[in-house]
């Protein structure tokens, strides 16, 4: 067969569009196909004692008796919860670990993971590349220097601060003793995400004494949207159960993200899929982000997956946005 140099050259410049089809679809292959911006780095002890059981997901949020002692509902909650998808926690670091990275390799997800530095570098260590380390702090209320996010940062370890868990110690995100983090990530473009909505049921009556719903109203995320206009920040469970004024500060606000990180797999469907639609059909869906808030117990990461999977009103446009591109757009990572 004989080719003028015309046609030589087309059907080069054909065969150098497929090698290049080629190396974008294994390049495309290659990503994550989730970003999960709430995992936790935690120890077996993080979350109360070890070996906690947690509904996957609970029923109902069940009442109190107040004339009763405190340990007959933290029974309910985490001993002996009744439903029926237990999850129980592992009671060895190691294992905790390695399941949560287990999970991780499963569903090929790219995990932010807060929590303490050292617990952080041992489960990036071991993450396979899975682990984009973060600094979490902020439910004892106390804080941490910005000397030492400064040398965490300069070490690599600092490639976000959340989960800032402040509303823990009943400081809202407005409170001037914050104003120094927000100053910090916006001057050095990290991202923010910060806790604002709900605990454990009762959490006030055990475990975070300080903890206050109102220190978790979206509303209070709006002087410092507007005092950093340059911050990339999203709000850690969507603002649950504050639909209304959540959308109100995305609107107001078109920098705000939010996170469905816990929604996804303790609460009912009845509860988690008309939250989440609502915010998808107020217009905020490139701004929704995967969260599993895993804390401890690794199964929870497939859960909250399957249940954005299976969201009976998402496209699968939607879908994608929710896992992966929402996140890597707002970290601004290919992942």
């Amino acid at each position: 067969m004989i080719l003028d140099y015309r046609s030589s050259r087309i059907v080069s410049g054909a065969c150098a569009i497929l090698l290049g089809l080629a190396a974008s679809n294994a390049q495309a292959q290659a990503r994550f196909d989730v970003i999960d911006m709430h995992f936790h780095a935690d120890r077996p002890d993080d979350e109360g004692p070890p070996g906690g059981k947690a509904c996957a997901p609970y029923p109902e949020w069940a009442p109190r008796d107040p004339g009763k002692q405190i340990d007959a509902y933290i029974d309910w909650f985490t001993v002996h919860p009744v439903c029926s998808n237990i999850l129980s926690s592992p009671i060895d670091a190691t294992t905790l670990r390695d399941r949560g990275v287990a999970q991780l390799r499963h569903y090929n997800v790219l995990a932010l993971a807060g929590g303490s530095a050292s617990t952080v570098e041992d489960y990036r260590q071991h993450g396979d590349g899975h682990i984009l380390p973060s600094v979490g702090f902020g439910s004892s209320g106390k804080l941490p220097s910005i000397d030492t996010l400064r040398r965490l940062r300069a070490e690599g370890k600092v490639h976000a601060l959340s989960e800032i868990t402040t509303q823990y110690a009943g400081i809202a995100p407005d409170d001037p003793r914050m104003e120094p983090y927000f100053a910090y990530a916006e001057a050095n473009d990290i991202p923010v995400g910060i806790h604002v909505g709900p605990g454990p049921p009762g959490t006030a009556y055990f475990a975070t004494p300080a903890y206050r719903v109102a220190a978790g109203d979206p509303i209070r995320l709006e002087a410092v949207l507007t005092r950093h206009p340059k911050l990339r920040i999203y709000a850690a469970h969507a603002g649950w159960p504050f639909a209304d004024a959540m959308i109100a500060m995305m609107f107001a606000h078109p920098q705000l993200y939010v996170d469905i990180a816990v929604l996804d797999w303790a609460y009912p469907d009845k509860q988690f899929y008309p939250y989440l639609q609502r915010l998808v059909d107020a217009g905020m869906g490139k701004r929704i982000m995967f969260g599993s808030d895993n804390m401890v117990w690794p199964d929870a990461i497939g859960i909250a997956i399957d249940r954005i999977r299976k969201a009976p009103f998402l496209t699968e446009y939607q879908k994608r946005l929710i896992l992966h591109d929402n996140a890597a757009r707002f970290l601004r990572i290919e992942g």
